[in-house]
Order: C-alpha cells, then sequence, then structure tokens
C-alpha cells in the first residue's frame, strides 16, 4: 500500500485572507475604500479576532492593504502595483538564485524591445519627459547615488513610454537593481558607458525609427555588460551574501 501524508486542515486565517483578497480583486471594495472593521469581520467570519488580524496582516504583507493609526484607522485597500517584482527579483539576487550576468541577458534580451516599442509610441509629452530626462543625465548631482540614478533615468521614461505594463514593470526592475549595484560598489570616477550611447538611443526613438532604438540599445548593453559583471562580488561582499549559485 502506498505511503501517505496526513492532509493538514489549511489556517482559518489563510481561508478568510482568500475571501478578502477575492472580494478586492472582484471591485467589491476599491482601492482608497476601508475594509470592515476587525470586530465586523470577526462577527462575519465567526472567528477570533487574533484569527481576522493575522488575516489582515497577510494582506498588507501581499501588498494588498496598509493600516493606518488613530480615530480613521483600519485597513485600506490600495492600487496594486508592480513595486514587489523588485523586492522579489531583489531578493532572489541576495539569496543567489540569480547573477548579474542573467540579469544583463535578461536586460539584453527585453530592453531594445522596449527601446523599439518606445519609438512606436512617441507623443509630444513622452518626447518632451524623454529629452528632459537626457539633460537630467549631464547635469550635476549631490551625491554618488543621485548621479547614478540620474544617469538611468532614460531607462525608466523608455520603460513608461513603451505601451505595455509588464515590459514596464520588469524593465523599472532590472534598472533599479542595477542602479543599487553600481551605487553600493562602483567607484564613482569609474565610468562603464559613453554618454553618446544614450544619446543615440534617445535620437532613435524621437525620430520614431524602431529598428534603430532598439539596435543602439542592444550596442548599449554590451558595452555595459561586462563592467557590471566584475561589480557582483564586490557587491555581495559588502552585503555579506554567497555567490550565485551555478
Amino acid at each position: 500500500m502506498p505511503k501517505f501524508n496526513p492532509v493538514k486542515q489549511p489556517r482559518v486565517s489563510d481561508e478568510i485572507m482568500g475571501q478578502l483578497k477575492k472580494a478586492i480583486l472582484s471591485g467589491n471594495y476599491r482601492a482608497g475604500e476601508k475594509l470592515p472593521s476587525e470586530r465586523e469581520l470577526t462577527d462575519t467570519f465567526q472567528a477570533s479576532r487574533v484569527v481576522v488580524r493575522e488575516a489582515i496582516r497577510g494582506l498588507e504583507t501581499a501588498g494588498f492593504v496598509t493600516i493606518r493609526q488613530g480615530p480613521r484607522g483600519g485597513a485600506y485597500v490600495q492600487q496594486l502595483a508592480f513595486d514587489r517584482v523588485y523586492e522579489s527579483f531583489f531578493d532572489l539576487f541576495l539569496a543567489g538564485r540569480m547573477s548579474v550576468a542573467e540579469l544583463i541577458q535578461l536586460r539584453q534580451l527585453l530592453q531594445p524591445e522596449v527601446a523599439r516599442m518606445a519609438a512606436m509610441n512617441v507623443t509630444k509629452v513622452s518626447a518632451k519627459q524623454l529629452k528632459a530626462a537626457l539633460e537630467t543625465e549631464t547635469g550635476r548631482y549631490r551625491n554618488h547615488a543621485e548621479k547614478v540614478r540620474s544617469r538611468m533615468a532614460t531607462d525608466l521614461v523608455l520603460a513608461q513610454m513603451c505601451g505595455n505594463r509588464l515590459y514596464q514593470a520588469v524593465a523599472e526592475t532590472l534598472t533599479r537593481l542595477t542602479q543599487e549595484i553600481i551605487i553600493a560598489v562602483k567607484p564613482e570616477k569609474v565610468v562603464f558607458h559613453d554618454q553618446r550611447e544614450h544619446d543615440a538611443i534617445v535620437k532613435a526613438v524621437l525620430d520614431k525609427d524602431a529598428p534603430a532604438a532598439a539596435a543602439a540599445m542592444s550596442r548599449h548593453l554590451n558595452s555595459v555588460g561586462n563592467g557590471l559583471v566584475k561589480l557582483e562580488e564586490d557587491f555581495r561582499h559588502k552585503l555579506g551574501v554567497g555567490a550565485a549559485e551555478g
């Protein structure tokens, strides 16, 4: 006879959390609205306040609600965002489940397409934003971190311009993760890419030349890839985390 494992009863808090999540996703509670109070939920679900509170904390951790204190406090539904994509990527990176080489490889596949799509979706407003971001890259900076973020400003604008929210979320995540690595360990005077590389990308996008935009982005990523890979060991050593798995 085969060996079976005991069936575990699901936690009551998980069931409550699941029902509340379904209510939010179905539009019964919209962003900015307050969930019923703990007392009301206790009566509704016929569960203890401790269990209800655990369910609400689970929703908070998952990004569905934010907890406010005070007379008008409680659990308020918040707009779901892609921020947790970055957090998940960063945690995987710290855990050694992905390497800088893999990060660069994904950027090389994704961001030329983002640039191509951005060139196809140029508007007067987005063109103005892209020009402003490019000007920011060559401005004066208060510190190293501000310089690094400014030097990658066009990457974020291009992600917004591409018109695909999933592409945007992943591209922004990869850009932010790259920024964190550079800010943490790259010597301030070391430069990974020629500013003309970004100039070429922006020009192609503003000219609405999609193939040229993709090609310019690909050349840019190829030039910065090796430099970033060399930073990984220093970054992991500084944060006290292990090397990426082979």
